[in-house]
């Protein structure tokens, strides 16, 4: 069993949330940084989905919720339904992570695009059993396929940066 040392998983933590906080704040400045039109990626679901995938305790389900309903507030998305559906993502890939820690990464990648997708469309069905505006169908899958794209990116990042490697399954408690 590998040990992992208590302070480096509460620096994983506090690196987390403190990027969740500066996405969030990004993203209600009044600036036009993408292309006009077309959303960006979910850096805070990619970046929970991938610690979840590699070290489980880097990234806890109270913290990327929080960080998520935090996002709905205030960019004004109907609130807690994409917090609720990235609950249901993050602990069923939790829940096969000791599946996927041995697999080759295109089927990690294939897992939580099928997630990430998952939650695209359940969202746009629930919004519309409600009767709820919202963006058209290719909008939603572009934000969702903006979310894939970048996750080979925040995967490299963890590693090569963070030095977040993926844990065997024998270590699958989190602390």
């Amino acid at each position: 069993m590998v040990e992992r040392n208590p302070g480096q998983i509460w620096g994983w933590r506090a690196t987390y949330f403190g990027l969740g906080l500066g996405i969030i704040f990004f993203r209600i400045l009044p600036f036009e940084t993408g292309l006009p039109g077309l959303p960006g990626p979910d850096y805070i679901l990619c970046i929970g989905l991938a610690w979840t995938l590699r070290q489980p305790a880097a990234a806890p389900l109270w913290m990327i919720v929080f960080l998520i309903l935090l996002s709905d507030f205030l960019l004004q998305r109907p609130p807690g339904l994409w917090a609720m559906l990235a609950v249901i993502a993050v602990e069923s890939l939790r829940s096969r992570r000791a599946g996927i820690a041995e697999a080759p990464f295109l089927f990690e990648w294939a897992m939580v695009s099928g997630a990430i997708l998952l939650m695209v469309l359940a969202k746009r069905l629930i919004l519309w059993i409600l009767v709820v505006e919202q963006p058209t169908l290719g909008l939603s899958l572009m934000e969702g396929l903006a979310t894939l794209a970048i996750y080979p990116i925040v995967l490299l990042a963890s590693k090569y940066i963070l030095r977040m490697d993926k844990l065997p399954p024998v270590d699958m408690e989190t602390p």
